[in-house]
């Protein structure tokens, strides 16, 4: 259903400690929690191969690491005006942003940050898949030369776990100027295994990344990230600093509550750094690629129902299915749904991958095992027999 990650026993052990001690994070050079929160940056930096000059500060979730990344870009956008967002956005010209399937977090931080729902370009996919047709993305880059862009890509769709041809994306970047921001809310995480990381080539050149760790980093909620490439760090200030107004340049151990949504912060930094060094890179490599292998089986087991099939392949730790005839309706995407759940082995969500009513799922927790997945395949398998027979009876 839902992109819900598991709870590692090293980072349980870090939230309740984070409980206990109840300490507001802010983020103050010379204190623990900077030092353990820069620590955890640098632990997430290293285990996805991200550039090592990003810098960033955790936050609730993927929304609220949105609307940061998004903010810093606003303010790259205004920069290329030669104005800052010190006055609003208010007689700015609005930059041109484009994505292919962009997750509705998305669309929230654009309304949130004034830029209006509006202002995302739905760029066409490829053929029967979420993945952003990079052809269509270089032209509307083309049209829209001498204007600031700002381009997301997506690596792990919500409904189908598609990934954006991210290389290509990044090789745009030769002939067109413009601000690249990747979500990896749900997918970067499979950038810990050297089996999913040629996905991520050049994951380097971006300018900004999310991250949800409550997600497949399997932390407690509610803890996620945006990372920013250092030498927008003054754009950061500029949108976050917690000032009446903003003046000079920003100090380089400048307090995290100047370069992120919050004032006051939980110290969510300490449950990530724990699991990191607790876990290390073979440790989420082991999980990422035993996630993947488990969602790929439970794939198999729905297809060779009979009854089910896919909306494409499995690509990570997500995908999609429906019921295997020519037309399905919603009304029965939401029965089958329902009598899954009523069934109590798993909860999945529905959505619509290419105009086709679908049920999405998603294996994102450290726990999982074969016999896990048997269980709710047969479920699953069961629900659906029973919901055909019922239709052929009437």
């Amino acid at each position: 259903g839902f992109v819900v990650g598991g709870v590692t026993p090293a980072a349980l052990a870090g939230d309740w400690l984070t409980s206990l001690y109840d300490q507001n994070a802010f983020g103050t050079s010379g204190h623990l929690d900077r030092h353990i929160e820069d620590e955890a940056v640098k632990g997430l930096i290293d285990l996805l191969g991200l550039h090592s000059e990003m810098t960033g500060s955790f936050t609730s979730g993927a929304t609220m690491a949105t609307v940061a990344a998004l903010a810093v870009a606003r303010e790259w956008a205004a920069q290329t005006q030669g104005k800052t967002a010190n006055d609003g956005v208010y007689g700015l010209e609005r930059p041109v942003i484009l994505s292919g399937t962009a997750h509705p977090s998305v669309y929230k931080g654009l309304s949130i940050l004034g830029l209006g729902r509006n202002s995302l370009n739905v760029v066409g996919t490829l053929a029967g898949r979420e993945a952003v047709d990079v052809d269509k993305l270089k032209t509307a880059l083309a049209e829209n030369e001498g204007r600031p862009c700002i381009v997301i890509a997506n690596m792990g769709t919500a409904n189908s776990g598609d990934v954006d041809d991210l290389k290509a994306i990044v090789d745009l970047k030769q002939e067109y100027d413009f601000f690249l921001h990747v979500d990896g809310a749900i997918g970067i995480v499979a950038a810990a295994s050297d089996l999913y990381k040629p996905l991520f080539r050049g994951i380097l050149r971006a300018d900004s990344v999310t991250i949800d760790c409550h997600k497949w980093l399997n932390v407690p909620y509610d803890c996620a990230i945006s990372l920013v490439q250092k030498k927008y760090k003054e754009y950061q200030y500029r949108a976050y600093a917690q000032e009446t107004s903003v003046k000079g340049t920003v100090s380089e151990d400048t307090d995290f509550t100047n370069l992120g949504n919050e004032g006051s912060r939980r110290f969510r930094a300490l449950a990530v750094w724990m699991s990191l060094m607790a876990y290390g890179k073979k440790g989420y490599a082991e999980m990422v690629e035993r996630d993947c292998a488990m969602a790929r089986l439970f794939a198999e087991k729905l297809e060779s129902s009979g009854i089910l099939r896919l909306m494409g392949p499995v690509r990570l730790n997500g995908f999609a299915f429906t019921f295997d005839k020519d037309h399905v309706s919603d009304e029965e995407i939401q029965t089958l749904r329902r009598k899954i759940r009523l069934d109590g082995a798993a909860f999945l969500n529905h959505s619509k991958v290419c105009g086709v009513p679908v049920l999405r799922c998603s294996l994102s927790n450290w726990a999982i095992r074969e016999k896990d997945v048997e269980a709710v395949a047969s479920s699953v398998i069961r629900c659906a027999k029973e919901m055909l027979n019922e239709e052929g009876t009437r």
